[in-house]
């Protein structure tokens, strides 16, 4: 083999051998996201914070998730300015699920780190009433989780570079031409510009997300009520059906108003909305027999009939329309525009 048949012979196995030592070189595995889980009766707490060694410059979450039982109600767990050792940024609600026949709700804190060190989060406390048909006392029951730690790294480098441990100037050295040294630096080149548009690549990314707008409270209801008619609620478990039901119309109101609707009971809550008048007569009365209709479901033992299931969610549509089509209108009276009409959900709700 003459000499330049060897050469590139070396440069072909030049990527192979880099690849391979890349491969032996050992890590420490990561470390487990630390986590606390608590049951107590009908309903299972679990909170979780990631990372699990955080920098002083990150910003972690905190995820909460109840699993509960049918019929059993969760307040949403509150957070001041400051949650332990961490301060809290934003806060978010994700969209509920049912699985195995119990409702899954999950809320999402964005954290910051105070302080470098051993850092502290309190435990996370979570009001929820059993009114459960079958066994539930009624009254307002409290689980909490565990104290979390973790400790949160500066970025900050231990020693600070000293000018007195420079070496002195060297003399220049020739470097000798090689085609070696030329595969190299078009290797490199390449390197650089594959680096560059993927630099581009992400940013382009990063402005498309921040373009996006968030989903309005009645994009969120719709969402919600198609994902009770996919996992076809009504065929499975018709109490549970109800109770999702009701819990989207709940929610939508406690978006588009100061009203905590999910937290009171439909007495409580027809009387509040009676007492301000939050909506306009014909809509409270809607409301009214709407939910009276789905409370003899879920604590009448009252069966009803399939076609009772369909207007059930044709009822809620309708309040979902309607107030979305009244806030609309509002707010183009308030824009001088005229007011438009929508009928966007019959599309998007099966």
């Amino acid at each position: 083999m003459n000499a330049d048949r060897r050469r590139w012979v070396w440069v072909a196995a030049l990527p192979l051998a880099i690849v391979l030592g890349c491969g032996r070189a050992t890590t420490n595995p990561p470390a487990e996201p630390p986590r606390s889980v608590v049951e107590d009766g009908p309903v299972r707490l679990s909170v979780e914070f990631d990372p699990a060694a955080p920098r002083l410059a990150d910003r972690a979450t905190l995820t909460v998730t109840t699993n509960c039982e049918p019929g059993v109600k969760v307040e949403r767990p509150e957070f001041g300015a400051e949650f332990g050792d961490f301060r809290v940024v934003e806060a978010r609600e994700e969209l509920p699920r049912i699985d195995n026949n119990r409702e899954i709700l999950t809320w999402v804190y964005t954290l910051e780190p105070i302080r470098a060190g051993r850092a502290s989060l309190w435990p996370v406390d979570v009001a929820w009433v059993d009114a459960r048909p079958n066994g539930g006392d009624g009254r307002q029951h409290w689980i909490s989780s565990k104290p979390l730690a973790v400790e949160v790294a500066t970025s900050v480098e231990a020693e600070e570079p000293s000018l007195a441990a420079l070496r002195p100037e060297a003399a220049p050295v020739a470097i000798p031409f090689s085609r070696l040294a030329l595969v190299l630096c078009f290797a490199a080149g390449a390197v650089g510009v594959a680096a560059v548009a993927y630099a581009i690549h992400r940013r382009r990314l990063r402005h498309r997300a921040i373009a996006e707008r968030p989903l309005t409270p009645a994009e969120i209801a719709y969402r919600e009520l198609q994902q009770i008619i996919d996992e076809a609620l009504a065929d499975r478990d018709v109490k549970l059906f109800y109770v999702a039901l009701t819990g989207v119309v709940r929610r939508f109101i406690e978006r588009t108003t100061s009203i905590r609707a999910p937290e009171q009971t439909t007495e409580e809550f027809l009387r509040e909305i009676s007492l301000r008048r939050t909506f306009p007569a014909e809509e409270n009365r809607r409301l009214k027999n709407f939910l009276e209709a789905a409370d003899l479901v879920k604590f009448a033992a009252h069966r009803p009939r399939p076609e009772d299931v369909d207007a059930s969610l044709a009822r809620a549509k309708e309040f979902i329309d309607a107030r979305r089509n009244a806030m609309a209108a509002a707010e183009a009276e308030a824009n001088g525009r005229p007011p438009e009409q929508s009928n966007a959900p019959a599309k998007e709700v099966a």
